[in-house]
């Protein structure tokens, strides 16, 4: 894949199932390994960026996957890292206009992958000890251990 990012999304905008770990930094496309352990063919598709932006970026793509349409493809998924709400409380507007549910997971899930991958850093200060949670939404929450997977180890040893 030459940009990652756009065409990983393409491809589950038309079907294809994915699978991303944050912890291990793989990407799986259409039962096809695209990224792991961190390392992959091609450009991410996604320009690194402040931590303000990044968490600017991080709430418009988690809104978006919040009030998401789901789909029962999407409902079966077994691993989220994010929580969207129940088709009963999507509002009409978002029923009309909404993205695919399982398309703004890729989006918001492969933007942060991408992030950590281009080199995001952890700000304790700013973004929390454990974990960092949305001013906008209390229900959006990074773990830190998502952008540093050895954080939990290496605060055990110290």
């Amino acid at each position: 894949m030459s940009n990652i990012y756009q065409e990983a999304v393409e491809a589950v905008e038309e079907g294809a199932k994915f699978m991303i770990d944050f912890p291990s930094r793989s990407l799986k496309v259409g039962g096809k390994q695209i990224i792991q352990n961190g390392k992959c063919e091609g450009e991410l598709g996604v320009e690194p960026c402040s931590e303000a932006e990044f968490l600017s970026r991080v709430e418009e793509l988690y809104h978006a996957y919040k009030h998401s349409i789901p789909s029962e493809r999407s409902e079966s998924r077994s691993k989220r890292y994010f929580r969207a709400l129940p088709e009963r409380e999507l509002s009409d507007e978002a029923m009309l206009y909404g993205l695919r549910r399982d398309r703004a997971q890729a989006e918001l899930e492969l933007y942060v992958l991408c992030q950590i991958l281009s080199g995001l850093k952890w700000n304790p200060e700013t973004m929390g000890r454990w974990f960092w949670q949305s001013k906008q939404d209390k229900d959006l929450v990074i773990l830190r251990q998502w952008v540093e997977p050895d954080y939990n180890n290496q605060s055990i040893t110290n």
